[in-house]
This record gives structure tokens, C-alpha cells and sequence, in this order.
């Protein structure tokens, strides 16, 4: 079937819609705050294929990720016994998923009795179990950072809607907030079910084969325009290296190695070179490493209006090293999977800098700072989780943006007010931007932040991770670095302890934990007053 172009833009609007509602639905049924307030989600309308077609714009790593977390789902998954009672669980960072707080959910969605797609969705969880509430900083395997899920296929009446069902049970069972869990689940599939109600609205509307066809038009149509985009890029090999700070793990400085080949409308990344995977919590899977590649090139296409789809990812091929911490073995860690990854995002953008020069931009503090405050009582946990940006680079139009969490992550700030509703065990006593943080230039980098939690109890267990602590984010055409950021507990009695950027660590009522954030790096040499 060939639809006119009026037809697959209408229905092409449909569909994105359809995503966009999806994200909607599922923050406003979200019950924590990392998923509410942060909006650490994603959601995606897929084809029977498990190939996304739209969704909406959320968080870039875990967008990217959902066609490779579906990837192979025909090898594993029986398509055409699945029934709209079935609905398919995944979380495992070596068969496509991200890091175990990320749970992926997939529903099928039929027309006539024939499979035409699936609702999918991916939450970052507020605990999944493991040796440390909220996330284990020191944790050397995954069996120590919780439950995990490997791809597997449930009865939603059976085994989720039903207070006693195994999916259910188990989930509940193995996390310290199972209210919270089990709530952002039940808003993923809110948000799935909004999938399955417009999609089969909009076939009702123009026909099943007309939107199966619109479906496999659309990702055909983004791979031409980002053929065309690549196509504007000097061919040519680009080189680039970032490190990030191993040494909690006794590795010294780990470095990223990216080789960025452009050859006529493919762009092929290798990452051989990079370092080895690390005994510690800090590995990135290779689905996290593709999505980060992934993220890096869209960012420098000059194509911003591209709707994002499968087809987007054709033109690009990734690799790296099997052991490497860009592609580790199991069962290494890999909660802070974000540091290594944000230094992929990084080098590809270094490197493509090279060859578009006007596009080149500053490194920003592009870091992940967790932290997790909790505590355990008669009533239970409490649990908050929060993910803290810092200082963007700048670049020859402009300077870099403040406090915002680095590009592909992309999580909201959560507001104090919400955070000390929601908890009753910290308070926040600090929330500021970071003067002179930024790197100077023409165009300075943008600040970081600082944010102090004060316990109002005793026994609050805080943990948390970083980078770029000892090394700020580096200028560009002779911009200075921006500044590191920093970990500080402040006991009630006057004591001051530096912590290491990860950390575990214990707080009584009027001690306080100080999370400072750094800075992005400058553009261009800085302008100086000439005495006369």
C-alpha cells in the first residue's frame, strides 16, 4: 500500500500524539517522586516488531534503549500465542536493558485479533532491593543491586492485578518501598494502556493496513533524513578520548576511546581502546553505550525536527570490546552505568566537533549525581531518591545552561516542597547555584548546584555517586575547564568529613549532607580588559 503524503501525515500525528499522551498519563499516576516530580521515564508506541515508531520526549538514554531492550523479542517470545491479558517484564542489563531500577513494560496492542503493536514503557524504580536502600555505591556484582527480571511474559489479571499474584508478590517482596514500586508500575501500565485505547482509535479512524503501512512509512522516512543529515558531514575518521574517576575502584583513570567513522550517510563508532570493566558498580551495558552513541549524533545532526523511531538508529553502527566497561561481562555492577556513558555522549560529541566545527560545543559537567536518603522505621522505609545536574558547556552562540542534569539523562529538578511532603525523615536547608562555577571565556559554561539535606532523625542512611571531582568539565578554542564538584558531611556538632565521590554513610538528626555540582566548560578565549 502506498499512502499519499497528506495520509501519512495525518496519521504520523496520531501516532506521535499517542506518545506524548503516554508520558502524561504516566507522570500524573506516578506515586515517587523520582518518577513524578524527576520524571525519570520514557514511553514508546512499537510496531508487532517491538521496533519503536514514536514516542515522547523523555529521557534520551532510556528512549533510545526500548528498541534494543525489545530486540530479539520474536527469538524469545512466542508473538502469536500472546492475548491481551499478557503483558511482558524486563530489567536485565545484559539482555537490552539499562541498570536494574529501570523496569521495562510491554503490553501487546491488537486490531482485529492480529498483533499491530505493543504500548512499552520504562520507569526508573525507587529501589529494587540490593545491599543499600535507593542504590548500592559500593556494590562489585549485580547480584548485590537487586531483583533481577530477564524478559519474561505474565497474565496482567493473574499475576499483577491480583493482590496475590506471583509478579506482583515477588516484586513486593524483594523492594524496601513496595507502595512506591508497585504504584509506578501500575502507572506504566496507565500509561500503556492510554497505547492500546488511541492506537486502536486511530485504526478504527483510517484503517488497519493504512496505519501498519504509516507505521513502517514513518521509520523509513527518518532514516532518509538522517541519511541526508549525515550526509553534510565531512567524510572522514574523528578521535576523541574522555576519562572518568575509577579510582573508588582502585582503577585509576578509566578513559573512553571513540574512533567516529563518517562515510557517506553512516556514521560507525568503536570504541576499541576503552578501558577494561571495573570491579565496582560503574560499567555501562552495551544497550546504555548504544543509546548514548545514539543520543550524541542526533544532538549533532543539523536535523533537529526529526521525529525520533527506529529508523533513526539504521544509519548508525556501535561497538565495543567485549570486558570493556563499555560492554561488560556479567555479572558486573552496573548502577552508575550513567558515568561512562555521559563520557560516550561526550567523545562523540568531541569528536563530530572536529569535523562541524560551528557546531562544536564545550564538555559540560554531564554527570550523574545520585543520592539516596532513607530510613527505616516501625512503619517501614522511607526512601527518596533524587538525580542532580550541574553546569552545561557553552558554545559560539551562547553560554552554557545552569544547573541542569547532563543530556542524556535529562531528569527533572524535584522541588524542595514536594520532597519534604513526601518525607518526613531530611529536610532541605540549601538549594543554590554555584557562582564563578562555570568555565570562563567568551562564552562561559553554565554553574552547578548546591543542595544540603539536613537529618530530622537519627539513622538516615545517605549514598550516593559522581564524577568529575578532581577534574572539571574541559573548555573548548581556549575556554577554561568548569569547576568539580564536591561531597561534604556536616556533623551537628561542628565537624566537617570530605566524603569521596561514592560514598555510604550514616546521618543523625542535625547532621547534614552538602551535594555540590560543578560547572561546564567555556567557549572560546576569555575577553580581558586592556589597561590603558
Amino acid at each position: 500500500m502506498r499512502l499519499s503524503p497528506s495520509q501519512l501525515s495525518v496519521i504520523k500525528s496520531g501516532l506521535d500524539a499517542i506518545g506524548r499522551e503516554m508520558a502524561v498519563n504516566l507522570r500524573r499516576s506516578a506515586t515517587s517522586s523520582i518518577v513524578r516530580e524527576a520524571r525519570d521515564f520514557s514511553v514508546a508506541l512499537t510496531d508487532a516488531r517491538g521496533e519503536v515508531v514514536a514516542q515522547a520526549e523523555c529521557i534520551p538514554i532510556m528512549t533510545a534503549g526500548i528498541a534494543l531492550a525489545l530486540r530479539g523479542i520474536a527469538a524469545r517470545i512466542d508473538l502469536a500465542s500472546l492475548t491481551d491479558d499478557d503483558a511482558l517484564l524486563m530489567n536485565d542489563p545484559y539482555q537490552g536493558g539499562q541498570h536494574l531500577q529501570d523496569i521495562y513494560l510491554l503490553t501487546p496492542i491488537f486490531a482485529d485479533g492480529e498483533l499491530i503493536g505493543f504500548g512499552a514503557s520504562t520507569a526508573h524504580h525507587v529501589d529494587i532491593g540490593g545491599s543499600h536502600a535507593g542504590l548500592s555505591a559500593h556494590a562489585t556484582e549485580l547480584y548485590q543491586e537487586g531483583l533481577r527480571l530477564p524478559l519474561s511474559r505474565f497474565s496482567v489479571s493473574r499475576d499483577f492485578n491480583d493482590p496475590n499474584g506471583f509478579v506482583r508478590q515477588v516484586i513486593a517482596a524483594n523492594v524496601r518501598v513496595p507502595d512506591a514500586v508497585i504504584g509506578d508500575l501500575q502507572a506504566q501500565f496507565a500509561a500503556n494502556a492510554t497505547a492500546t485505547r488511541r492506537l486502536t482509535e486511530l485504526v478504527a479512524r483510517h484503517g488497519r493496513d493504512e496505519v501498519l503501512q504509516a507505521m513502517a512509512d514513518v521509520k523509513d522516512y527518518a532514516e532518509k533524513r538522517v541519511r541526508s543529515a549525515i550526509e553534510s558531514i565531512p567524510d572522514g575518521t574523528y578521535h576523541a578520548t574522555e576519562t572518568f574517576d575509577a579510582s573508588p575502584w582502585d582503577a585509576g583513570t578509566a578513559e573512553i576511546v571513540a574512533k567516529v567513522t563518517v562515510d557517506g550517510s553512516t556514521i560507525d563508532v568503536d570504541f576499541s581502546g576503552t578501558a577494561g570493566q571495573i570491579p565496582g558498580n560503574v560499567n555501562c551495558p552495551f544497550a546504555s553505550t548504544v543509546s548514548s552513541v545514539q543520543s550524541a549524533v542526533r544532538c549533532m545532526l543539523d536535523s533537529p525536527d526529526i521525529g525520533f523511531n527506529e529508523g533513526c538508529n539504521r544509519p548508525i553502527t556501535v561497538s565495543a570490546p567485549s570486558g570493556s566497561v563499555l560492554n561488560p561481562r556479567p555479572p558486573a555492577a552496573v548502577r552508575a552505568r550513567l558515568t561512562p556513558a555521559s563520557r560516550v555522549f561526550n567523545a562523540v560529541i568531541r569528536a563530530l566537533g572536529q569535523a562541524l566545527p560551528e557546531r562544536a560545543v564545550a564538555t559540560g559537567f554531564d554527570t550523574t549525581t545520585a543520592i539516596a536518603v532513607s530510613k527505616s522505621g516501625e512503619d517501614g522505609y522511607q526512601v527518596a531518591l533524587e538525580i542532580l545536574g550541574g553546569g552545561w558547556g557553552a558554545c559560539a552562540e551562547h553560554g552554557g545552561p545552569d544547573g541542569l542534569d547532563n543530556p542524556i539523562s535529562n531528569c527533572a529538578n524535584a522541588p524542595v516542597e514536594a520532597l519534604e511532603t513526601d518525607f518526613s525523615h531530611f529536610r532541605i536547608a540549601e538549594y543554590a547555584l554555584v557562582g564563578d562555577s562555570g568555565g570562563d571565556g567568551t562564552h562561559a559554561g553554565g554553574r552547578g548546584i548546591r543542595r544540603t539535606y539536613v537529618a530530622t532523625a537519627d539513622g538516615v542512611a545517605v549514598a550516593g555517586y559522581a564524577d568529575r571531582h578532581t577534574v572539571g568539565a574541559e573548555g573548548i578554542n581556549g575556554g577554561a575547564p568548569g569547576g568539580t564538584g564536591n561531597f561534604a558531611i556536616h556533623r551537628a556538632d561542628g565537624t566537617v568529613t570530605e566524603l569521596p565521590c561514592v560514598y555510604e554513610e550514616t546521618l543523625n538528626s542535625g547532621d547534614s549532607i552538602v551535594i555540590t555540582t560543578g560547572g561546564g566548560g567555556g567557549y572560546g578565549a576569555p575577553e580581558r580588559e586592556v589597561s590603558a
